[in-house]
């Protein structure tokens, strides 16, 4: 598997752009041109989506960069200067879905918005973008997991390799694995999203709670391999993010269906539809 030797992709008025950083851009681009189109096959509004974006992205970064320096809050002590990054560097997507999450739910209701059909259609997309912006990882050779001769192992340059395997020269590439397992999620969650309307058994916000039993699972799997895990007390802390994304998403299956009768979620999309 090729390798970037240069996170760095070009300069511009002496700022340096990562590759890191462009990787999320387009994720980011991606994911709300995605987001319109399933609005339209839901007949909402994809202007909203439009009007969302900004404010959802900036606080998603905001979460993301806040949730890393509480992990490295022993680095950034004593580094103190580089608490602020401009190139889009130490976020983290359970931080980033903290934060967009909250900015969503207020900006739905805000505007009148139905916030459970917006909040399906938005998760679909995202498991895409996190798929583009893995290959962010790839660029700044971090993020990979145990060594391994696989014929698809990365090979990581002596200055980024772990002290643990001072000796190795080719790793997994969990940021790829990760990436795979994301575009099948997003492939199954599109399809529920486009199914909604039609079905008896599913409810607006199932899309939301499948997206985090299942981005749960596979962070979990995934975690196991990683050998750059930040640390929450004993286990990583992504063990303890994604165990908590599981039962939340197992809680809005459930809790939807206790407070909505069948088919609710159906009538919710036509309400807000035509609102």
């Amino acid at each position: 598997m090729p390798t970037f030797h240069d996170p760095i992709a070009f300069e511009l008025l002496g700022l340096q752009i990562r590759w890191y950083g462009l990787f999320i851009l387009t994720g980011i681009l991606v994911g709300v041109s995605i987001v319109r189109w399933l609005a339209l096959q839901r007949g909402l509004d994809p202007e909203f989506a439009l009007d969302a974006a900004p404010i959802v992205i900036v606080a998603a970064v905001i979460g993301a960069r806040l949730y890393y320096l509480i992990l490295r809050n022993d680095y950034y002590r004593e580094n103190p200067g580089e608490l602020v990054s401009l190139q889009l560097q130490g976020l983290t997507i359970h931080g980033a879905l903290i934060g967009g999450i909250l900015a969503f739910v207020y900006l739905c209701h805000r505007r009148g918005q139905p916030f459970w059909t917006w909040s399906d259609i938005v998760i679909a997309a995202v498991p895409i973008g996190q798929a583009i912006g893995r290959l962010g990882n790839w660029a700044n050779q971090e993020a990979f997991g145990t060594p391994t001769d696989l014929p698809w192992a990365v090979h990581i340059d002596p200055a980024n390799r772990p002290g643990s395997y001072p000796d190795a020269e080719t790793f997994h590439p969990t940021f790829l694995y990760e990436g795979i397992l994301n575009l099948l999620i997003a492939a199954l969650l599109i399809r529920m999203v486009l199914q909604v309307p039609k079905s008896r058994r599913l409810h607006d916000g199932d899309v939301l709670g499948a997206y985090c039993i299942l981005y749960g699972i596979a962070r979990l799997i995934i975690e196991r391999v990683r050998t750059d895990s930040l640390y929450i007390g004993p286990w990583p802390a992504a063990y303890w993010l994604s165990g908590a994304l599981i039962l939340i998403g197992l809680a809005i299956i459930i809790l939807r269906r206790i407070l909505q009768p069948a088919s609710a979620g159906n009538l919710e999309h036509n309400v807000g539809a035509h609102s």
